[in-house]
């Protein structure tokens, strides 16, 4: 399976020099948004973690990292393929903590490289030293990464599909890593995943088999959220047909649906190539 990523990010890299006083050589870190921070990096098989000494404990965030490198490896299984790699010299998956990015986090697209920011780094942290249970963030985030369909810049209406996927792919490793999950839009995260499915069983019930453009109604009357409807589509069509979907995920080439209702009948019907 499967942020955002604009013309306007810059391109992020590394410089690796000596922190003076700090005893430990550190990365001067260029920000999505711009401006850089003095990190300190935290490397496991599939990651670097880039945080500010002092403010968490090591062995803590290597327990966390274990996790997010079980998820970029279910991944990549489920993908058939890797992201493309960070801007700079590195193999891994640079996961920067920084005062600001484009939302709490925020993941290139089709490309390896997160940031979360401090204020969001610091719940998702004490959430798991206390309750040893995940935010849902990295891994939502992650489904930004994965995202190979397209690009933002040749289809800028279709950013609704891609934060559906990543939505859609953050529950799909959250269920298959069968790992403790925080509260998300302040439900228990098994209740949160039981309006969603109760939403799209309403949807349905109405909206089948319509063509796309019939359709606007009933969609914006169970989603005003649109990724949420996006999501629940990929899901639906992942579940039903495993297969199809996984070996369209896999083909990595480009993918004729250019817009809405292209989508729409690829994920309900399957896939239609455009004449």
């Amino acid at each position: 399976m499967i942020k955002s990523n604009s013309l306007a990010v810059l391109f992020v890299y590394f410089l690796i020099l000596f922190c003076p006083g700090c005893g430990d050589s550190c990365l001067s870190y260029a920000h999505f948004t711009g401006g850089f921070s003095e990190l300190t990096p935290l490397e496991s098989r599939h990651i670097v973690l880039l945080y500010t000494k002092g403010d968490y404990a090591k062995d803590t965030l290597a327990s966390m990292l274990e996790t997010y490198d079980r998820a970029y490896a279910l991944a990549a299984a489920l993908m058939g393929r890797e992201p493309a790699p960070a801007a700079f010299n590195t193999e891994k998956l640079p996961l920067a903590i920084v005062p600001l990015t484009c939302g709490p986090g925020c993941g290139r697209i089709g490309q390896k490289g997160m940031e979360i920011t401090e204020e969001k780094f610091e719940r998702v942290y004490r959430e798991f030293v206390t309750s040893g249970r995940h935010d849902h963030l990295f891994f939502y985030e992650l489904g930004r990464n994965f995202w190979f369909f397209d690009s933002p810049s040749e289809n800028p209406g279709l950013s609704d599909i891609r934060t559906g996927f990543a939505v859609f792919f953050r529950d799909l490793l959250l269920r298959e890593l069968e790992i403790e999950r925080a509260p998300i839009n302040g439900d228990p995260y098994a209740a949160y995943l039981r309006k969603k499915r109760e939403k799209w069983e309403a949807f349905r019930a109405g909206a089948a088999d319509r063509d796309w453009e019939e359709m606007q109604e009933a969609v914006q009357r169970h989603f005003p959220h649109g990724p949420l409807f996006w999501s629940s589509l990929w899901e639906e069509a992942f579940l039903r047909r495993e297969d199809l979907i996984q070996e369209t995920l896999q083909e990595g080439k480009p993918h004729p649906m250019k817009d809405e209702a292209s989508w729409w009948r690829f994920l309900n019907r399957g896939y239609e190539a455009d004449e």
